[in-house]
């Protein structure tokens, strides 16, 4: 949802480590191993200068991030909103003007793990929904396309690793714990054929932007694992192939 806020941001910065092991394109700064200011603005640099992603490294684009299959939220009884929502498919946009503010644990040594604090101001979730419910003892059923915006994205993602030792000695790490905290301050929802009715579908989605901040509840954890997990796969994909060794400036 703001799914994969995370992805991307470790995404982006092991796809730039990457580039240091293979060839480095000119316009992008090699950083000393724990020097969180020059990584943040270098993860800044290739998100602001290659929103369309550098295919010959393989990072994808930034700007239209896809997904299936994204479980949100599952009822839960005795709330003013009880969810129970998916997208079968799932486009994101807006990460294309993420800033990151703070990156901290990149050190030549591994020890503690890592931690990236960033903002993006508007991110928008396209995709094809299913939804059953209640909102304030009112029904929720409906099967469409939908519009999500959440505004004013502040993230915070914490990973760690266990060392793996491969040929030559080289470390590479493996996941062992993913979290991302993501705050926002504004929902803005649009679900198509609510209640199989143009009409009261206007009417619900007006009433679950009125209370967007009850709605938020019922959907912040889900949206959280939902990036937590695909953030996680994706991670896990890149630093199995990826020397730790290899990531920073020689020194």
């Amino acid at each position: 949802m703001c799914l994969r806020l995370v992805w991307l941001v470790f995404c982006l910065i092991y796809s730039w480590t990457s580039l240091v092991h293979a060839q480095l394109p000119p316009d992008i700064e090699q950083c000393v191993a724990g020097d969180g200011i020059c990584i943040a603005n270098v993860i800044n640099f290739i998100i602001k200068q290659h929103p369309q992603g550098i295919p010959e490294i393989g990072l994808d684009a930034l700007d239209a991030i896809n997904f299936d299959n994204i479980i949100v939220s599952e009822a839960e009884p005795d709330t003013p909103l009880q969810l129970s929502l998916k997208f079968n498919s799932l486009t994101v946009h807006g990460f294309e003007n993420t800033t990151i503010l703070r990156a901290k644990g990149f050190e030549k040594q591994y020890q503690r793990g890592f931690e990236l604090v960033g903002f993006t101001p508007l991110l928008r979730l396209d995709g094809e929904y299913e939804a059953t419910g209640k909102l304030l003892l009112l029904p929720l059923e409906g099967k469409s396309q939908a519009r999500v915006q959440l505004k004013d994205c502040k993230f915070t993602c914490r990973a760690k690793a266990a060392e793996d030792r491969r040929v030559e000695g080289k470390l590479f790490l493996k996941i062992t714990k993913f979290k991302c905290l993501l705050i926002i301050s504004g929902l803005h929802v649009n679900f198509e054929n609510l209640l199989n009715n143009k009409e009261l579908s206007d009417t619900m989605n007006e009433l679950i932007n009125n209370n967007w901040q009850d709605v938020w509840q019922a959907l912040r954890v889900g949206m959280n694992s939902a990036v937590d997990q695909v953030a996680e796969t994706i991670l896990t994909r890149v630093l199995s192939q990826l020397s730790y060794d290899d990531f920073y400036k020689p020194t």
